[in-house]
């Protein structure tokens, strides 16, 4: 069953700023500094009790500084990789993370073991896991579902190659984009439900938890939200091709990031609360419950940003920042690194899980799996005729101009009514 998309993006908006009244505070602040530093003479009580209070402010200003450092993300372990790391994802939990690196896809514990690991027919473009890690999905020469113990339960062929794949709650519902321009949606017994054409390549897709509401990237500059009761909710227009999409588990929230070198935010209804620049092309995004934290994967670094849009952290790779995965609460952020830093890493703002040990790092082909029957159980491969190596779009994108500093912009965002509809047999209403 198939529908047209509706013709035209909708223009890409500037985002309104909101006046901020810092540089006014500061000017303030700087005021006052000058007035109590004027030479004045006071009783020698007066004087230390004056020393106290300074001194019990710079203790007050050092604690905060502390605290806002708290919760930052460190690195928990390190498998470096054969090949760039092009797609990771992570269950809600975070106890298990798929990853995968040219035609290898592993599946990993949170302690860094690799559970199993298999090769398919062609380069990976993207993996997804369900949100309580009983499926995995693969997107390469055909649409690949496993599950958590690495038994292959079906394959997709077409002529074409699948881009992308997301998984709602239990793999009931399977997401993927193909490069002939469709979107098709799949249950977990391989039946197609549905079929949108899109008209373009779609290079990032995302579905809600109960598979209501789909996210997708596309080569054509745009963002879409497909609503499976609707079709076609809305859609916007980037400077250039959409290559990162992410939905909250709810379906309230979507982050998109493009080529053009900004990350987006959006809700579910289609308001746009704000836009970031990057120094590069956006690659990746994730975003936890609520946007509270938005993930974006840009040249070398993970941007970290809280919902308004404010930066939070900047955590710096060796090489090309190619993909990003985290946990709905934020506790665990995966990591995959391209050309120059090809590896996976897991990240934590558990304080006490950083203070518990010291970073592990270790090849990811030299860690035995523990399923070795999954391990070696390699997915025949098709014809050469039949897959594309990408390892030449990859390497082609171009690094992108570094940017103006700009004005951070603070985002408001309504509370929505959350979608809370169980997933039913049929895709459709």
């Amino acid at each position: 069953m198939g529908s047209p998309r509706s013709q035209g993006l909708m223009s890409s908006g500037e985002v309104t700023s909101s006046n901020s009244t810092a540089e006014d505070r500061a000017a303030l602040g700087i005021v006052q500094a000058a007035h109590s530093c004027r030479e004045t003479r006071m009783p020698r009580a007066g004087r230390i009790i004056t020393s106290l209070l300074l001194f019990c402010c710079l203790i007050a200003a050092l604690c905060g500084t502390v605290s806002a450092d708290e919760g930052d993300y460190a690195p928990l372990w390190e498998l470096g990789a054969n090949d760039a790391v092009s797609s990771v994802a992570v269950t809600q939990d975070g106890s298990t993370i798929a990853a995968c690196a040219g035609s290898t896809v592993y599946l990993l514990d949170r302690q860094g073991d690799v559970l199993w690991k298999t090769a398919v027919g062609s380069r990976v473009q993207d993996v997804g896991i369900s949100p309580e890690g009983s499926r995995i999905g693969v997107a390469a020469d055909k649409l690949y579902l496993f599950d958590r113990e690495g038994n292959l339960l079906w394959a997709e062929k077409t002529t074409f190659i699948y881009r992308s794949v997301a998984l709602s709650s239990n793999g009931m519902y399977v997401a993927t984009g193909c490069d002939n321009g469709a979107v098709y949606i799949f249950d977990r017994n391989k039946k197609q439900l549905w079929d949108y054409d899109m008209g373009t390549d779609s290079y990032g897709i995302a579905i809600s938890e109960n598979g209501r509401r789909i996210a997708i990237g596309c080569d054509d500059q745009g963002v879409y939200l497909l609503n499976s009761r609707e079709g076609e909710s809305w859609s916007y227009g980037t400077g250039k091709c959409v290559e990162g999409i992410a939905l909250t588990l709810d379906g309230r929230f979507v982050a998109a990031g493009s080529l053009d070198r900004c990350v987006y935010l959006s809700t579910g209804e289609g308001e746009h609360l704000w836009k970031y620049p990057t120094e590069n092309a956006v690659l990746s995004t994730a975003l936890t419950n609520e946007a509270n934290r938005v993930f974006a994967a840009s040249g070398r670094t993970i941007y970290v940003l809280d919902r308004a849009g404010a930066e939070l952290q900047k955590i710096g790779l060796n090489g090309r920042a190619e993909s990003v995965a985290v946990t709905p609460d934020g506790s665990f952020l995966v990591v995959g690194g391209g050309e120059g830093d090809r590896s996976i890493r897991l990240f934590t703002d558990d304080a006490a899980l950083i203070g518990n040990q010291e970073p592990i790092e270790a090849e990811l082909d030299e860690v035995e799996p523990l399923n070795q029957t999954a391990s070696e159980a390699t997915v025949n491969p098709s014809s050469p005729d039949d897959s594309t190596d990408t390892v030449a779009e990859t390497n082609a994108r171009a690094r992108a101009e570094e940017v103006p500093i700009t004005t951070r912009v603070l985002g408001w965002v309504e509370n929505i009514v959350s979608l809370l509809f169980e997933p039913q047999e049929g895709f459709l209403a």
